[in-house]
C-alpha cells in the first residue's frame, strides 16, 4: 500500500513537471512569433523611412503629369441643346480683381488696456 502511494505521488509529480515543460515551450514559441512580427514591422518602418527620404530628394521638375482625355458618349448630341453663341471657355481668363478678398479683422474690445499687463518688450508676432 505504501509503495502504491509513493508510485502515485511520483506519477503526479512527473505529470506536473511535464505540463510545466509544455507551458515553457509554448511561451518560447509565442516569444519567437512576437519577435518575428516585430522584426517585420521594423523592416517595414525602415523601408517607409527610406522611401520618405528619397521623396525629399525628389525634384519637382522630375514629376511627369499624364493627362488622359477620354471622350464621353452621352447618347445624344449636346450641341443641339446649347445656345448658338455658347463658348465653354468664356471667362477662363480670370484675374485677381475678379475675386473678392475678405481681410476684415474684427477689433476685440476687452474693456481694459491689455498693454498695462504685458512686459515692455512684448511682441505678439515674435517667434
Amino acid at each position: 500500500m505504501k509503495n502504491i502511494k509513493i508510485l502515485s505521488a511520483v506519477v503526479v509529480v512527473a505529470f506536473t513537471f511535464m505540463s510545466f515543460k509544455g507551458i515553457l515551450k509554448h511561451k518560447e514559441t509565442e516569444k519567437a512569433e512576437i519577435a518575428a512580427i516585430f522584426d517585420d514591422c521594423v523592416i517595414d518602418l525602415e523601408a517607409q523611412l527610406e522611401a520618405s527620404l528619397e521623396m525629399d530628394k525628389l525634384n519637382a521638375n522630375d514629376i511627369q503629369v499624364l493627362e488622359i482625355n477620354e471622350e464621353i458618349d452621352l447618347g445624344f448630341d449636346a450641341f443641339e441643346y446649347l445656345p448658338l453663341d455658347f463658348d465653354a471657355y468664356a471667362g477662363t481668363d480670370l484675374t485677381g480683381e475678379d475675386f473678392e478678398i475678405f481681410d476684415n479683422e474684427e477689433v476685440v474690445d476687452l474693456g481694459f488696456d491689455a498693454e498695462a499687463y504685458l512686459p515692455t518688450d512684448f511682441n505678439a508676432y515674435a517667434l
